[in-house]
């Protein structure tokens, strides 16, 4: 009964003049450079909102029990954060 429904109208789409207008992607579609800077633009905000989200927890430490170990943590990513600035020529 599906396949008699589908073949039908099938039938009548092709042979009575109604056509359906599907766009789809072809191969020639890129993306522009300008698409992936927005489409990375909003990765690295969703990052920082992550991290800035970690930061105001602490970065999950408990503040009574911090240890060297953490702040040689916290160094590694001020260092990241300086050669990521840097980068833009902001670096402080």
């Amino acid at each position: 009964m599906i396949n008699q429904s589908l073949g039908f109208l099938i039938d009548q789409r092709v042979h009575g003049g109604v056509v359906n207008h599907i766009t789809e992607p072809t191969m020639n579609t890129k993306p522009t450079a300008l698409d992936a800077y927005l489409a990375r633009t909003a990765t690295i905000h969703a990052k920082l909102e992550r991290l800035q989200q970690l930061a105001d927890d602490h970065f999950g430490h408990d503040p009574d029990a911090i240890h060297w170990g953490h702040v040689g943590d916290l160094g590694r990513v001020e260092a990241g954060l300086d050669e990521l600035l840097a980068i833009f020529g902001d670096g402080e």
